[in-house]
């Protein structure tokens, strides 16, 4: 860790990258679905810097009316749970569904499911590559099959694991972005929760 005489000698900009690079396992208290945050700890020192614009992707538009409709409702159901334990409902971020929209379609295209991708990326690092700023983050997944409408099932499914209800009861959340991708008969569904550093 740089001593106080090395910090001092920093430029802003500087400063700002070595808070957000060390610091960040500090702040950065979320759960990762029923994973905690910590595992990836050790990866840290070798992410990016967070970009200081967005990066141009390609937006990820929902895939149906349908899939768009249970990300509403999914949405919908998560803030009257919040709302009835006292916290504050958690605003949409369409940036954010697009992460989590891009993620589903990959989950499901590429038959896998997992908080970590094949290729390696985490919900931290998916969420940066959007250049999206923030100051914790966490993330919900859900698949069903023959599961003609979803909602109950991913719903119920997250508030009877302890990590994925911690997700969708911590306080310090504020936005989040869901996306539901279909595959047939199955159903891919990302939830992510964010606090960035505005709120």
């Amino acid at each position: 860790m740089p001593t106080q005489t090395r910090q001092r000698a920093t430029s802003n900009k500087s400063r700002r990258v070595w808070l957000i690079r060390w610091l960040w396992p500090v702040l950065a208290l979320g759960i990762t679905g029923c994973e905690p945050l910590s595992q990836w700890v050790e990866q840290l020192p070798d992410l990016p810097d967070l970009p200081t614009a967005e990066s141009p992707q390609v937006p990820a538009p929902v895939q149906s009316p349908e899939t768009a409709e249970i990300e509403a409702q999914i949405r919908q159901r998560i803030n009257e749970i919040r709302l009835e334990q006292g916290l504050t409902d958690l605003q949409q971020n369409d940036r954010l569904a697009e992460v989590a929209r891009r993620y589903s379609q990959r989950m499901a295209e590429q038959a896998f499911f997992s908080h970590t991708s094949p290729d390696g990326d985490t919900p931290a690092q998916r969420v940066q590559s959007a250049g999206i700023r923030y100051w914790m983050v966490g993330e919900n997944l859900f698949r069903s099959s023959n599961i003609p409408r979803p909602v109950d099932a991913a719903v119920e499914g997250w508030m009877e694991s302890p990590g994925h209800r911690e997700n969708i009861l911590r306080a310090e959340y504020r936005e989040t972005g869901i996306g539901v991708w279909r595959h047939g008969s199955d159903y891919y569904i990302t939830q992510l929760f964010l606090r960035s550093f505005s709120f």
